[in-house]
């Protein structure tokens, strides 16, 4: 019975967040279609952003889908209370954005352009480098490192290893940073991700310190 109740708990908390035109416009632009699993429950739903809307599905819609976001009963909870005035302020963002991270930096590597060794030197991308979020007090919280290896991206809780650069982030550039990123794949237009690239190239540069 209380797998039951679970299950409607938290697909009521889904559903009063996606009633929230606040919800709707923040996640415009930041994700299409993602795939939640709540750990507690292990329950799965998938999430669709219409333009003007965002539906909630019970279950995994889409398995193509390559957005999957771990969390727990209690985050889905906390989410629908930070909507529930319409209003997201820092440190709201600052913690929806720390759940975002690591899932949507995962799905933008998976991308079949970023695979691209051409594209992947346009771009400079590094092969290992470690990225971290600062929370709303400018201090770095979530601590990831990122490698390629056996032709594949791996990315790792922590700093580990000698990183080439390492990347230090806010929730406002993380945000910037997923839009330009939807915004070129949704194009599908070559044009959009060159211009993307000479962007990435500036921020990435004005955004690195020393991993050291």
């Amino acid at each position: 019975m209380r797998t039951l109740l679970a299950v409607s708990k938290n697909f009521e908390h889904l559903q009063s967040v996606a009633r929230r035109p606040s919800a709707v416009e923040w996640f415009r632009g930041v994700v299409k279609r993602a795939h939640l699993h709540v750990l507690d429950t292990g329950e799965h739903f998938t999430i669709v952003h219409k333009g003007e809307k965002l539906e909630v599905h019970e279950g995994l819609k889409d398995k193509k889908t390559n957005v999957i976001i771990p969390l727990g009963s209690e985050n889905l909870e906390w989410l629908a209370g930070a909507f529930s005035d319409d209003k997201i302020d820092a440190e709201e963002e600052y913690r929806i954005v720390k759940y975002l991270l690591e899932p949507c930096l995962k799905a933008a590597l998976e991308m079949p352009i970023l695979k691209n060794p051409a594209f992947s030197r346009i771009l400079r991308v590094d092969q290992h480098w470690q990225e971290a979020l600062l929370d709303p007090q400018g201090k770095p919280d979530v601590e990831l490192t990122i490698l390629y290896v056996n032709k594949q991206w791996l990315v790792i809780p922590g700093f580990h290893g000698k990183a080439q650069r390492r990347l230090v982030i806010t929730a406002p550039q993380f945000i910037d940073f997923q839009k330009r990123v939807f915004a070129a794949d949704a194009s599908g237009n070559l044009a959009e991700w060159l211009k993307l690239a000479q962007w990435y190239v500036k921020w990435r540069d004005s955004i690195s310190v020393s991993p050291n």
